[in-house]
């Protein structure tokens, strides 16, 4: 039983540390690190124990580098859209993991890639109603992005059992309308829109949470290969900024602010996951409005995707 109050404990020993340059987190048991996320102006790190750079997000080419064991995942974001390419990295080490013993074994641990928008508490799009056509997304360009990387499954029988762990995930919501988000003078998130002489590119929230399931799942099929699951998936955010790219005097320039948005520090969805064989894909339906009570508009957030890899 002790395994299951794992995760929880790693919620309560997150540390950050600060310089002039460089934001760092630190997600630590004892005096051991077990996740360690680097930040300056221009990239993002994240290290799994003392293993190298598992993923590294670099805001000057767009580009998102993601490792995991002898797989590497490239997404770029270029005019044309965004570019995913997965491919074989023989250079890496093959991280070597323990086989389970239990006869049961859930899906959760693995990588994740999928696709964002918000719904009104009406569940239409929340970019539909006039009031918050600012919130209007385009969800091709809105990507869901998870790492679950620790988990533990319970069994309950040979097909079926509880699973818990911990992951990251990354969100970024891309704008459909020529606007950026901000907080007004009163506190409350409006539209913010380009001066006279400007036109706004792109504009964009990037937002990252460390995740935490309950997850029921049910497997089929003489080998098993076949699950649906369901369950809570919580969150607690990390960081949060929002990024434009602009025209300004014919010369393209770039802002990044890193700001809390009054988005909601804990959140928790409803996750559905299914899956045969190779072919595995999830929903999350957020619970929790994606801004505190009274800052902003009442939106939820949704993800639908692909389980790329399992492990």
């Amino acid at each position: 039983m002790k395994k299951i109050f794992v995760p929880i404990i790693i919620l309560l020993f997150i540390q950050k540390g600060f310089s002039q340059e460089q934001d760092t987190t630190a997600i630590k048991v004892g005096r051991k690190n077990i996740v360690t996320i680097t930040e300056d102006s221009n990239r993002t790190d994240v290290r799994i124990l003392e293993n190298d750079v598992i993923v590294n997000v670099n805001e000057k080419d767009d580009t998102v580098r993601i490792k995991l064991g002898k797989k590497g995942i490239t997404i770029t974001e270029t005019d044309e859209g965004t570019n995913v390419e997965i491919i074989d990295l023989d250079d890496y080490e093959k991280h070597k993991w323990k086989k389970k013993t239990s006869k049961f074994k859930g899906h959760w641990a693995g990588y994740e890639l999928g696709m964002n928008n918000f719904l009104d508490k009406d569940f239409k799009f929340a970019g539909t109603k006039p009031e918050n056509r600012f919130l209007d997304l385009n969800t091709a360009k809105s990507w869901n992005s998870n790492i679950n990387f620790i988990q533990y499954s319970l069994p309950m029988s040979r097909g079926s059992g509880w699973i818990t762990g911990l992951g990251f995930e990354w969100n970024n919501y891309y704008f459909d309308r020529n606007n950026s988000i901000a907080k007004d003078s009163t506190g409350y998130i409006g539209p913010v829109y380009p001066p006279d002489g400007i036109t706004y590119q792109k504009t964009k929230i990037n937002t990252t949470y460390l995740t935490l399931p309950l997850l029921l799942e049910f497997q089929f099929g003489e080998k098993k290969n076949g699950f649906i699951s369901f369950g809570v998936i919580g969150g607690l955010k990390l960081h949060s900024n929002t990024k434009t790219k602009y025209i300004d005097g014919g010369s393209k320039e770039r802002s990044k602010i890193k700001d809390d948005l009054n988005l909601s520090p804990l959140r928790y969805a409803i996750t559905v996951r299914a899956g045969y064989k190779f072919l595995k894909v999830y929903a999350n339906y957020g619970m929790i409005p994606v801004f505190k009570e009274n800052t902003g508009p009442e939106i939820y957030p949704i993800n639908l995707g692909l389980i790329l890899f399992s492990f």
